[in-house]
């Protein structure tokens, strides 16, 4: 009776621990958030390739420390939620929870992250770039309060144009070959063929391709690592070596409801490496760049170089875009021209080639 009784409080005991460690294994287990993010590339552009290979794993990394909290990632990639333009209205519905907005195509909506789009021949250095872009944001509260407009907390500024270059169908000799001919690109950079005697055709890369092969284009304002990717050299394989300059075109933000509702701890990771995911795409295209301007040439396009005063000839050639972009916003009401400014000043600061002081004359 005595072994029976043993017997039957040791299974009571050893039932009661499994149940108390099954119980604390599951308060102890790790949260799931799901989180939708957005992009009208493919994984083949190169904010998308680093979101993948950078954001995602260094998030998870960041939440490890913890293992309160895990994310699984929606990819809504390549169209299947929003095409090119699109994600800022994805975001904005709640389509996506987090997205890489093309501010490139919303200069109504962004108009102050337009300014290294504005400054034309000032700087190669997209890292100095988006560092900058950043500081802006953080120094002047209109870039900042500009997303709430669209339901969004910004997060980061991101660039992979470390210099834009124009790719052409047609063989450039001279800055007066550019006359009459249709260059495509994002809308902001169309600006930069204004004196050459070209028109612009406002597009977005997933139409370049097709865009170039009919005619509707005769080139593309475009940078190295896209221009290879874009498989740009069989339909333009003149690539016209200007050093037009880095810009940024895209920022990663969240939609403002779904942030709202994150965990602070979750919040802090998909912040802080934010900023490093700008960094990190930033060292990408450096890296990439070089080797894809020989991918270019290996594949059978042909590189046409502008001499140092031919490139002072077409900087020289432009009217004062930087100043024009700045006094149109002052209307609206925001502080362009202090934007510029400041943009300008940490340029000259940091010793950058400008052919332009676009703030001061």
């Amino acid at each position: 009776m005595m072994r029976r009784n043993f017997r039957s409080r040791l299974y009571s005991g050893l039932l009661a621990t499994a149940m108390g460690m099954a119980v604390h294994t599951q308060a102890g287990a790790a949260q799931t958030i799901n989180l939708t993010v957005v992009s009208g590339y493919a994984p083949v552009a190169a904010w998308v390739k680093v979101f993948k290979e950078y954001y995602v794993p260094e998030v998870a990394k960041r939440l490890a420390k913890t293992d309160a909290y895990r994310i699984r990632w929606n990819e809504g990639f390549s169209g299947t939620i929003a095409k090119p333009a699109g994600e800022l209205d994805a975001v904005q519905k709640g389509l996506a929870d987090i997205g890489m907005i093309q501010t490139v195509f919303h200069p109504d909506k962004l108009p102050l992250y337009g300014v290294a789009y504005a400054t034309p021949f000032v700087t190669t250095d997209i890292g100095l770039v988006v560092r900058t872009v950043n500081e802006l944001t953080d120094k002047f509260p209109p870039m900042k309060d500009g997303w709430g407009k669209y339901n969004q907390v910004f997060l980061t500024t991101l660039g992979t144009v470390d210099n834009y270059q124009v790719a052409t169908s047609k063989p450039i000799k001279s800055l007066s070959d550019f006359k009459g001919m249709k260059i495509g690109g994002a809308g902001p950079n169309l600006r930069y063929l204004e004196g050459l005697g070209a028109t612009g055709v406002a597009s977005n890369l997933v139409e370049m391709y097709n865009n170039l092969k009919t005619g509707v284009a005769d080139g593309w304002v475009i940078w190295a690592e896209a221009a290879v990717n874009f498989k740009v050299y069989e339909v333009a394989p003149y690539y016209v070596v200007a050093d037009l300059g880095a810009a940024n075109s895209i920022a990663l933000s969240a939609n403002k409801d779904t942030w709202a509702k994150l965990p602070p701890e979750v919040k802090a990771a998909l912040a802080e490496v934010a900023i490093g995911y700008g960094a990190e795409l930033a060292r990408y295209v450096d890296k990439v760049s070089a080797a894809s301007v020989e991918k270019f040439v290996a594949n059978g396009g042909k590189l046409v170089k502008l001499t140092p005063e031919q490139r002072k000839q077409w900087a020289a050639a432009l009217p004062n875009i930087g100043k024009e972009w700045a006094d149109s916003l002052e209307k609206d009401g925001l502080p362009a021209r202090a934007v510029l400014g400041a943009y300008m000043d940490t340029m000259r600061k940091n010793n950058q080639p400008i052919l332009r002081n676009w703030d001061k004359e």
